[in-house]
């Protein structure tokens, strides 16, 4: 009976295993997002990528090429998005956060084509404490 059970969780896995790679080799492209993270969340000149969520994100449409123009147009129209908001950044981007972050400084990130944070511009915005 237990041999069955065995025989039962490792096709289950193997089945799971599957799915999983077949997923990873969806190259569904990823749209231009723009992502702000504060400067507690990463480490500067670091290629890790950042921690947690970005204190805000927003989808800014279709995808840009997979090259570094790509990014860049990707990057301008991150900035186009985010540049009438700019007086009130900091306040905007400290109200969202669940701590402290007056003293932060925040960054723009982007993604187009792949899941991958990619970071391009400080912002150099701190919130009125």
């Amino acid at each position: 009976m237990c041999s069955k059970s065995l025989l039962a969780v490792i096709v289950l896995i193997s089945l799971i295993s599957k799915i999983d790679a077949a997923d990873e080799s969806n190259d569904i492209p990823v749209p231009c997002t723009c992502g702000i993270f504060l400067s507690g969340q990463f480490e500067k000149g670091s290629k890790e990528q950042p921690k947690g969520l970005p204190a805000l994100t927003q989808e800014v449409g279709g995808t840009f090429p997979k090259t570094p123009l790509g990014i860049k147009q990707c990057t301008n129209k991150c900035l186009d998005a985010i540049i009438k908001h700019l007086p009130k950044s900091g306040d905007i981007i400290c109200s969202t956060m669940d701590r402290d972050c007056y003293k932060e400084r925040a960054y723009l990130f982007v993604q187009n084509h792949s899941p991958k944070w990619i970071q391009r511009k400080s912002l150099f915005v701190r919130a009125k404490s």
